[in-house]
């Protein structure tokens, strides 16, 4: 472990919280979005000036930056086992990019302290950190059940609260559940919520491209993930979620078969109950992230054939990640403000760059945090693009992610006078 600042969770906050009607107002804005590391960008080229704050003793580990070589992401589910927020930090560190949230696994009061503990780390470490909360997975499972229970609702209604960013739902057989769940995202202003559909059993698979049409993505595996669908199902089901764009999560254990569901190239793995309640969630996370990374390893790469490019800008940015792979660039940067280019770019599954991404919304940071190979970083945009690339460049050479000198593919996303443009750019990092 390493020497790491100690983190101390009010417990009587939460407790105050949970007495009041789980009123939005009562919840501390960290938890929600909490703010950046300071960063300040002048649209003045020769002035620019990026500043980035850490706490004492809590510089960049070079020790920790191999964790950015993996592409696929891991995913933990919170229970009594992760709930103390110095184990909330190793298993941070040790590579998991997303905590999920499930009510039936942990007390909404542990998971609210969890939620602070969690903002708070991700703050230190400057890095983004995605919450998903998924519903107890009882929907849709009778023919007369409702596509989302009254439970499933107060679930949903308590994420909302603590500041999620990924809701999950079981599709049941026809998807319903993920309809009704984005009109009422709608209908409380949350459209920047993203939706995962769980796809638990084969009666779903009738129905999948309505599924994946509806959805921002989803999570195949039921309550037990050793009955997975068979591994030329589930590459079947990630490549119409490339296709889509959308997202594609598989859920597994640590001692199943993984090298076939990573041949399938999901964008995540999920774990359940080595993180929520097993007896050594770190040496769990570990396990998973030296098998991604060895599979990895093993693996070339090829983006679907039938992503369909429909814009200019779409070419643009398939270019852009096939001349990377050419050029084995060590990275591609993507500058974004909605996150359509670095989507696009985490569908394409770049061979062997490290794709980071500057936006400027921490939100959208956030989601982005779930997607293959992508490493989201928060950075306020300037008036003159010059000045944001000099201000990222600045931050990639000070963290270390990028080495001096490297050739870098660079990907402009902007809004110029209305409209979108895109370009690309081979640079050398300074």
């Amino acid at each position: 472990m390493l020497n790491q600042p100690h983190v101390t969770v009010e417990p009587r906050s939460a407790e105050r919280t949970l007495a009041s009607s789980h009123s939005t107002a009562t919840i501390p804005p960290a938890w929600q979005t909490p703010m950046p590391a300071t960063t300040e960008v002048t649209d003045e080229l020769e002035n620019t000036k990026t500043t980035t704050t850490l706490l004492a003793n809590h510089q960049p580990d070079p020790t920790a930056l191999p964790t950015l070589l993996r592409k696929t992401k891991i995913i933990a589910t919170l229970g009594p086992a992760t709930e103390n927020g110095d184990v909330l930090r190793i298993v941070l560190e040790a590579g998991v990019s997303v905590f999920r949230v499930n009510l039936a696994c942990i007390s909404r009061q542990s998971a609210l302290k969890a939620v602070y503990a969690i903002r708070s780390i991700s703050t230190e470490l400057q890095r983004p950190v995605s919450l998903l909360l998924e519903t107890q997975l009882s929907s849709g499972c009778a023919p007369d059940s409702p596509a989302i229970t009254e439970g499933d609702w107060a679930d949903i209604r308590f994420g909302l609260e603590a500041g999620v960013d990924w809701l999950a739902v079981s599709a049941g057989r026809d998807g319903e559940a993920v309809r009704q769940l984005r009109q009422f995202l709608a209908e409380q202003k949350k459209t920047n919520i993203s939706i995962l559909a769980r796809i638990e059993n084969p009666s779903a698979l009738v129905a999948l491209d309505q599924i994946i049409q509806d959805a921002d993505g989803i999570i195949l595996g039921g309550v037990n993930p050793a009955s997975e669908c068979p591994g030329k199902e589930t590459r079947l089901l990630v490549q119409k979620c490339l296709s889509a764009r959308k997202l594609a999560v598989i859920a597994v254990q640590v001692n199943a078969d993984l090298a076939s569901a990573l041949s399938a190239q999901p964008d995540a793995l999920l774990l359940g109950e080595e993180t929520s309640v097993g007896s050594n969630p770190l040496e769990s996370v570990q396990t998973l992230d030296g098998v991604i990374r060895r599979e990895e390893s093993n693996q070339l790469c090829e983006a679907p054939a039938d992503i369909v490019l429909t814009t200019k800008q779409d070419q643009t940015i398939a270019a852009a990640v096939q001349q990377a792979d050419e050029m084995k660039s060590e990275a591609i940067v993507v500058f974004t403000r909605l996150g359509n280019s670095a989507t696009l770019c985490a569908a394409l599954r770049p061979r062997q760059s490290r794709v980071f991404v500057f936006t400027p919304d921490a939100r959208l940071a956030r989601r982005l945090r779930l997607r293959y190979a992508l490493e989201p970083i928060v950075l306020p945009f300037a008036a003159q693009p010059k000045a944001t690339i000099a201000a990222a460049e600045k931050v990639l050479r000070e963290r270390k992610f990028v080495a001096p000198g490297a050739k870098v593919v660079f990907i402009t996303d902007w809004l110029e006078e209305g409209e979108r443009t895109s370009s690309v750019q081979v640079r050398e990092i300074p």
